[in-house]
C-alpha cells in the first residue's frame, strides 16, 4: 500500500471529522465521517470552499475568522456550542471545531465533532431535573406527610392488616423521598451550584454528631456504630453541613451492606498535615471489578441486591464531589477479616492556611494503605 494510501486509511477509520483546507478556505482532505457528518457523498467535497459547510447566515463572520487565522495561526479546541454545521439538505447542527494549522502554515487541519447528542442530552437532563424537582418532590412529601399521620393516628380503628400496609406506604414514599433529594443534590454539585461556606470545624465532634443522625437508621437495621475512643481531635477548614453529609453517606452504605448484629466504626487520625476520617464495615466487601465503578453516579456492584438494600448508587459518588470540593480526597480497601474500610483525607487548618498564605505550597505524603 502507498504512503497516500495508509494514510488516507488511517483518517477514514477516525470517528471524527476530518478536514484539510488551504489557505483560502478550498477543501484538500476529508475522511468518510466528516462525509457522512455533512451528508456528502465521497469526494464531493474535494475542491470546494470550506463555506459550504457554514450556514449562510454565518459565512461573512467564518470568513473573517479564517483571515484572522491565517495571519496568526495556532492550534485551539473552539468549544462554543454557537458553532454551527451545515448539512448538504441544508439542515444545521452544532459542532466542536479543533484547528492546527500544518508546519509551512499551508494547510490547515480541523478537527470536527458533532455535539449535537450531546447538545440533547443536556437539555432532557435539565428538564428531567426540573421534573423531578417541580413535579415529584413537593407530591411525594404530602404524600409521605400524610401517610405518617394516618399511621400515627389510626392506633386501633384500622385492622391491622391495613395499618401494616399504610406503614409499608409510608417507608416507601421516605425512600422515594430520599431518592429525589439524592438526584437534586448529586445535579446541583455536579453543576457547582453549590456554595459552600467554609470555615474553621473540630473533626471529631462533627463526626460524632454524623453517627448520632444515622443511629435510627442503623438500630432498624440491627447495626451498632461506634466512635473509636482513640479518636483524636483535629479542624479542618470545611462546610461542616456537607461534610456531615459525606461522613453520614459512607455511614449509610456501611450500614446498608452490614449484616444485622455487625458493627459499623469510626475512626478520626491526624498525621503529617492531614485527617483522615475512616469508616469501617463488616460486610461482604467491594469486588474487585467493581473497584474502579465504586464512585461513579447509578453504579451498583449488584443491582439485584441493591434495589433490596435500597439506594440509587448516588451516595459514594456525592461523598467523592463533596470531599474534592473540601480539597481533599476519599478512597477505600477492602479488610484482611472481611468488610471495606473507606477513608476521607483533608488537610488539617494549620496546613490549609500555611498553603494559603504561601508559607508551604508543597503536597503532603498520604496515609500508608
Amino acid at each position: 500500500m502507498k504512503p497516500e494510501e495508509l494514510t488516507k486509511s488511517i483518517i477514514d477509520m477516525c470517528p471524527f471529522g476530518i478536514l484539510v483546507v488551504d489557505m483560502i478556505g478550498t477543501i484538500l482532505v476529508t475522511n468518510r465521517e466528516t462525509e457522512r457528518m455533512f451528508g456528502y457523498g465521497p469526494s464531493e467535497l474535494a475542491g470546494k470552499t470550506v463555506d459550504i459547510l457554514v450556514p449562510t447566515r454565518l459565512r461573512a463572520q467564518h470568513a473573517r475568522h479564517r483571515s484572522r487565522f491565517s495571519i496568526n495561526p495556532d492550534t485551539r479546541i473552539a468549544k462554543n456550542r454557537e458553532l454551527v454545521g451545515r448539512r448538504k439538505d441544508g439542515g444545521e447542527f452544532p459542532v466542536e471545531i479543533g484547528l492546527s494549522p500544518a508546519r509551512d502554515g499551508s494547510r490547515t487541519i480541523s478537527v470536527i465533532v458533532d455535539i449535537g447528542d450531546r447538545a440533547r442530552l443536556e437539555r432532557l437532563k435539565s428538564e428531567f431535573v426540573a421534573t423531578v424537582r417541580h413535579e415529584l418532590r413537593t407530591p411525594l412529601t404530602s404524600i409521605a406527610g400524610a401517610l405518617g399521620l394516618l399511621v400515627g393516628n389510626a392506633g386501633e380503628a384500622l385492622p391491622a392488616s391495613s395499618l401494616r400496609l399504610l406503614a409499608i406506604a409510608h417507608k416507601n414514599s421516605q425512600s422515594l423521598i430520599q431518592l429525589v433529594d439524592g438526584i437534586l443534590t448529586f445535579e446541583k454539585l455536579e453543576s457547582g451550584q453549590v456554595l459552600f461556606a467554609q470555615k474553621r470545624t473540630e473533626v471529631r465532634t462533627l463526626v460524632a454528631q454524623a453517627i448520632e443522625v444515622n443511629r435510627i437508621a442503623a438500630d432498624a437495621c440491627g447495626v451498632r456504630l461506634r466512635l473509636d475512643q482513640e479518636s483524636t481531635t483535629g479542624e479542618i477548614r470545611a462546610d461542616p453541613d456537607w461534610l456531615v453529609r459525606a461522613v453520614s453517606n459512607l455511614l449509610s452504605n456501611a450500614i446498608k451492606f452490614s449484616p444485622p448484629d455487625e458493627e459499623v466504626v469510626v475512626d478520626v487520625k491526624k498525621r503529617d498535615g492531614l485527617i483522615r476520617i475512616t469508616v469501617r464495615d463488616h460486610g461482604t466487601g467491594v469486588p474487585d471489578d467493581f473497584r474502579s465503578y465504586i464512585f461513579n453516579a447509578f453504579e451498583q456492584a449488584d443491582a439485584s441486591d441493591a434495589r433490596r438494600r435500597g439506594g440509587a448508587g448516588l451516595g459514594l459518588s456525592i461523598v467523592k464531589q463533596i470531599v474534592t470540593r473540601l480539597g481533599g480526597q476519599v478512597d477505600f480497601e477492602n479488610a484482611r477479616d472481611g468488610g471495606a474500610i473507606f477513608h476521607v483525607d483533608l488537610p488539617d487548618y494549620d496546613q490549609t492556611v500555611a498553603t494559603a498564605s504561601g508559607l508551604d505550597a508543597d503536597s503532603h505524603p498520604q496515609f500508608s494503605q
